[in-house]
């Protein structure tokens, strides 16, 4: 999902069952949280914040070899 995704633009959308049932949403995306649904949930956050920050660096890594 890019940031153009609809789903990033509406902030009502941001509950489980339109992200499950979104178009725009991958089908990872999908599959993570339902996954996520049967942890505990601030153990499935916390794990979210840290995926999403290690793959915030990844991209920046990515993005700053390319320039390179």
């Amino acid at each position: 999902m890019s940031e153009e995704s609809p789903i990033y633009h509406h902030a009502g959308s941001l509950d489980v069952q339109a992200v499950l049932t979104s178009p725009t949403a991958s089908p990872w995306l999908k599959n993570a949280l339902q996954a996520a649904l049967q942890r505990d949930p601030l153990d499935a956050a916390d794990d979210a914040v840290l995926l999403a920050a290690v793959l915030a660096n990844r991209c920046s890594a990515l993005r700053d070899a390319a320039l390179r």
